[in-house]
């Protein structure tokens, strides 16, 4: 009874933080967000957890930088992530059309228009850049859609946000056994489904196949929707430009080689245009993802404080990381 009570406590003081940052000025709720990041960065790199994680991340994705480039780089990102962080408590307490208010522009709706008006579904691919909750807000009132989201451990604070992301019309379905029934259903009445593909997938039947150069572990499930019933498939995502209310959302077909009958070719492009995408506006992406967590065929260490010193010595040479050097 004792930890329901506080399982109900910890919940019920989420949800009033959510409330309260809700209701202040977007301006001064990004603000606090992005220097709460900002000084989290400074902290030595044993306490800094989301700083280092960034950092390893930057460091092997991104080679050819120096430490104090790459350090730069994750300072920034962090800061942009948790200007985004504090964002979503807007996007998912106030009226839909307050936030698309803030979407200034939008490349290629009219390609994804006439997918829809097709006899063919449309698969949307989407990643954790930016201010990530906004297309599908964006894209809700263009048709049925239905996407895929990880559950939280809050119900309390998981219908808060379904509400807010089903607020145009999209329905959402969790990242599991049924939603995967519900996407199959959806995809055989030429409907749309989208799929956040920057994440590590559960279960070994997942391939390992490269990111960033490095083979991690990647979802098969869009290869299995492509394959069977030859969508239409986008990638979609945003930045901001000029701030939180300066939002620009794209829309760009994937490359052809992710329609190949062969699941490695298929989920190589796109993981690839991920790359592409995530390298066009670095400083936007939520670095502070693990997800290099299982790579080069094993469970990974090094986001953990043991590889402290490596980063050390890295800096000291201001040079970069080597995967097969960590733990």
């Amino acid at each position: 009874m004792s930890d329901d009570n506080n399982n109900a406590r910890q919940q019920q003081w989420m949800l009033n933080a959510l409330r309260l940052f809700g209701r202040l000025p977007l301006g001064f709720v990004t603000r606090f967000g992005a220097f709460g990041a900002w000084l989290i960065s400074w902290l030595p790199l044993s306490m800094a957890g989301a700083y280092r994680v960034a950092l390893v991340n930057i460091l092997l994705c991104y080679p050819e930088l120096s430490y104090r480039d790459a350090a730069r780089r994750a300072r920034r990102a962090l800061t942009e992530t948790g200007r985004t962080l504090a964002e979503f408590t807007h996007v998912w307490t106030r009226p839909p059309a307050e936030t698309l208010r803030r979407v200034h522009a939008v490349k290629g709706m009219e390609a994804l228009r006439d997918a829809y008006a097709s006899d063919r579904p449309v698969l949307l691919l989407t990643l954790h850049q930016s201010s990530w909750e906004i297309p599908n807000l964006l894209l809700g009132p263009e048709g049925p859609m239905t996407v895929f989201y990880q559950t939280s451990a809050s119900d309390a604070f998981n219908d808060v946000v379904t509400r807010a992301r089903e607020g145009t019309g999209s329905t959402l379905v969790p990242a599991d056994a049924r939603g995967i029934k519900a996407a199959i259903a959806a995809m055989g009445r030429n409907e749309a489904v989208a799929i956040l593909v920057d994440h590590t997938p559960h279960g070994s039947n997942n391939p390992w196949v490269p990111f960033f150069g490095h083979p991690v572990r990647t979802s098969n499930l869009p290869h299995k929707l492509i394959s069977r019933y030859h969508p239409h498939v986008f990638y979609v995502g945003c930045h901001r430009r000029n701030g939180p209310n300066d939002i620009e959302v794209y829309i760009e077909p994937a490359p052809e080689a992710i329609h190949s009958a062969d699941e490695h070719t298929c989920l190589a492009a796109m993981n690839d245009g991920l790359a592409t995408l995530i390298s066009r506006y670095p400083d936007q992406y939520h670095w502070v993802y693990k997800r290099l967590r299982h790579s080069h065929g094993r469970k990974r260490q090094f986001y953990r404080a043991d590889v402290v010193p490596y980063l050390r010595d890295a800096r000291r040479r201001n040079g970069t990381l080597k995967v097969d050097e960590l733990p």
